[in-house]
């Protein structure tokens, strides 16, 4: 696992690869669709949790949400950092593969790669307030010893 030196773009990088997967399985939804045009927003459902079905449903839009939020955060960034961030998280690229992707250096994708990884977590938090997301619920990554 890579570590950084800042410990919010370690936290951001665990998001990306252990707590982004398990919403995207919870949605039935493939990394891809961050990506595209596809709106999360709807159906919203209100569930009261009577039952396991009710609570499976409230799970799902529950993860739904959470991923128009990151899809929205990805959307905020700068082309550069959203390109970084899709081809390392997303396409699964090395950072040589990315760098000859980008036409620079391996050094200055590694520099992209971390000032990404800081710039998206209060994005985030901003599009999780934004995205209706309970404030008990909502992911800081700029917290220190977070787990993602």
């Amino acid at each position: 696992m890579a570590k950084f030196k800042d410990e919010v773009a370690n936290n951001t990088h665990r998001f990306f690869i252990n707590k982004l997967p398990e919403l995207l399985e919870f949605a039935g939804c493939h990394e891809d669709v961050l990506l595209s045009g596809h709106d999360f927003s709807e159906p919203k459902v209100n569930s009261s949790k009577k039952n396991s079905a009710e609570t499976i449903v409230f799970r799902v839009d529950s993860a739904r949400i959470m991923l128009d939020a990151v899809k929205d955060t990805l959307d905020s960034m700068n082309e550069t950092e959203r390109k970084v961030m899709e081809y390392c998280y997303f396409n699964h690229l090395r950072i040589f593969e990315i760098a000859i992707r980008l036409s620079c250096s391996e050094r200055l994708v590694s520099i992209y790669k971390i000032k990404a990884l800081k710039s998206f977590a209060p994005r985030f938090i901003a599009m999780q307030v934004k995205n209706g997301i309970d404030e008990k619920n909502i992911f800081d990554l700029t917290k220190n010893k977070e787990v993602a």
